[in-house]
């Protein structure tokens, strides 16, 4: 299968700043009375930087300014009108135009800013050139070509730019790490950050902090075993807490830093299939020390293990505990969602309610068995009430979906339109989203008229060609889908995304059997644990009618992704082997997992109606 969002990940915490999502009430208040109607303001800041810059151009800049033609002055303000218009790549245009012929170092910055805030890494790194140019040494100009580099898949030019910022920073290498781990946190593209820290921990292979985040990367890239190396050689390099530390602070950062990468190293051999061995260990922690943190570890790993049921016999253990209560009970109800228990789901999040914590991730998942159950308007309450958090901007496309599909187009627009102002950031993502929305509803040249304003404005954005690349395939553009694919490819020739979703649109359509085992084979080299991947080699290897080859990664795609149409090919190929009440044990846990079941329901059928 292509790549695209897999179930959500068990973390402990949403990391996502909280964004303002007050006006989903005013929308929903179209089908729920009860709700107040809230007006729509422009922003704050815009207005404000609006005004500065006007300012600037009528009364002066501040003493000792550098030279500004007015030709700079127009740029910069006609931009920063396209910014509060909501015309993003009308601003970073004007804001590269302004910044093109520049001296002026502080304008130069600004329009980096912009550009990147703006999701135009073309014209950031084009902008980061001529900053360059002009001040070889600076750090910012050098980050932000790095920063443009990894937005454009350009690893090696993004690696030789940190490189400089690491090794000149006057922040130190390691504060800057730490920021690096930031960007690593909130980046969707998990392999272009893979191979950049790859790079990095070559780089400076003394330190711990590069060597555990390229772990941390290699974790979040599907390759556990690289990950395991890189834990291992930075626990080696971290000192073992004892008498020899020069102060408390700095033993007990020692420790927990040794602690974490204990943890990391532990769920990566788990991942490579050496489950014993560390599930003992972190298992003697939890009874020889049985802090809350200690237990919690442990009931962690029993789930990298798949071992669900005894993860959540912890967890129900931790749930009596008060300080432990709400960590526990939204981890018990993650599981039992994934797994498709969604009575013992909502009743683990509607406790969570009780205590206060995770209120946002509670309402989402509520809100999600609420439609997988048909009560759509119950659904819709819930997903209002998802004011911040990893979740906000899901629970509200998922409102808009509903309310598209129901009669309520208007009201649903207008979710897609308010989160595109108050997160633009997503908005790519909130693009991929409308068109979906009209491509589910069997509207697939309004979608596609979607996606193509949509790379007007963010024509670097490698999602929305992916999301095109499927609109076309579903339309039975088959063509266009390849050619799309393909050109993505020659863009990221090594990027295992890319490599896969060329490789198994090929094979899921029966050409080119044998390019298309290729290029799998190449995303699985870089991707090992990858449940797409998997699926889609064990998919090629089936269409070669290699069945037997294919049930290995087959099995493991579906332990890894329990998603219907992993399920459903894994269900295909045991049907086909003759073991189908196998297979319809495999459709049936899918079905139960995962609303999506188009394509389950129609392997259901196809197969079924077969002699």
């Amino acid at each position: 299968m292509i790549l695209g969002k897999k179930h959500p990940q068990i973390k402990l915490e949403s990391g996502a700043t909280p964004p303002s999502f007050g006006y989903s009430a005013a929308v929903f208040s179209k089908l729920i009375p009860a709700m107040d109607l809230l007006s729509r303001t422009l922003s704050a800041k815009a207005c404000l930087a609006l005004g500065l810059l006007a300012c600037t151009a009528c009364a002066g800049l501040p003493v000792a300014p550098a030279p500004v033609e007015k030709s700079e002055v127009y740029y910069t303000v006609t931009g920063e009108l396209a910014l509060v218009r909501g015309e993003p790549r009308t601003a970073a245009l004007q804001y590269a135009t302004a910044a093109q012929n520049a001296t002026d170092l502080t304008l130069i910055a600004h329009a980096s800013e912009v550009t990147s805030e703006c999701l135009q890494p073309s014209l950031t790194a084009a902008i980061a050139t001529r900053w360059l140019g002009l001040d070889p040494q600076s750090i910012d100009a050098h980050r932000a070509a790095a920063r443009a580099a990894l937005a454009l898949a350009r690893i090696d030019e993004s690696a030789r730019q940190y490189r400089i910022v690491l090794s000149s920073s006057p922040r130190g290498t390691d504060v800057e790490l730490k920021d690096l781990e930031s960007e690593l946190e909130t980046s969707d593209d998990v392999f272009a950050a893979r191979r950049l820290f790859d790079r990095l921990a070559a780089d400076f292979p003394s330190s711990p902090a590069a060597l555990r985040l390229s772990g941390l990367a290699a974790l979040r890239a599907d390759d556990p075993a690289a990950a395991a190396e890189d834990f291992s050689r930075a626990l080696a390099l971290t000192p073992a807490q004892g008498g020899d530390e020069p102060a408390h602070d700095a033993a007990a950062d020692t420790g927990e830093a040794r602690r974490e990468l204990q943890q990391g190293l532990w769920r990566a051999r788990i991942l490579s299939g050496n489950t014993e061995a560390p599930l003992a260990e972190s298992r003697a922690l939890a009874q020889r020390d049985a802090t809350p943190a200690n237990v919690l570890n442990y009931a962690l790993l029993l789930l990298a293990a798949s071992q669900d049921q005894a993860a959540i016999a912890q967890l129900e253990a931790l749930a009596r505990d008060a300080e432990s209560q709400a960590v526990a009970l939204r981890l018990l109800g993650l599981v039992e969602f994934q797994n498709g228990d969604l009575d013992a789901a909502g009743r683990h999040f509607t406790e969570l309610l009780t205590t206060g914590k995770f209120v946002d991730d509670s309402f989402y998942y509520l809100g999600l068995i609420a439609e997988r159950r048909t009560d759509l308007e119950k659904a819709l309450r819930l997903y209002a009430q998802v004011q911040s958090g990893d979740n906000a901007t899901a629970a509200l496309v998922r409102a808009s979906t509903i309310l598209q599909t129901h009669g309520a187009a208007a009201a649903a627009q207008e979710i897609l339109d308010h989160l595109i102002e108050d997160e633009p950031a997503r908005a790519p993502e909130m693009v991929a989203a409308r068109a979906r929305i009209y491509s589910d509803a069997g509207d697939a040249r309004q979608a596609l008229a979607v996606l193509g304003r949509g790379r007007e404005q963010y024509p670097d954005s490698v999602d929305l060609r992916y999301a095109v690349a499927t609109t076309d395939e579903e339309a039975g553009h088959l063509g266009a889908a390849l050619k799309e694919l393909k050109e993505v490819l020659k863009l990221r020739p090594d990027d295992p995304a890319a490599l896969n979703a060329y490789g198994y649109t090929l094979a899921d359509h029966k050409l080119k059997l044998a390019r298309a085992r290729a290029l799998i084979e190449r995303a699985y080299a870089g991707a090992p644990r990858n449940a797409a991947i998997l699926d889609s080699l064990g998919w090629v290897l089936y269409r070669q009618g290699h069945d037997e080859q294919a049930l290995p990664y087959l099995a493991l795609a579906h332990a890894e992704d329990r998603s219907a149409d992993i399920g459903a090919h894994y269900g295909e190929v045991l049907w086909h082997a003759g073991r189908r009440t196998d297979a319809d044990q495999v459709w049936d846990a899918a079905a139960r997992t995962d609303s999506d079941t188009r394509l389950l329901n129609a392997t259901r059928r196809r197969l079924s109606a077969a002699p």
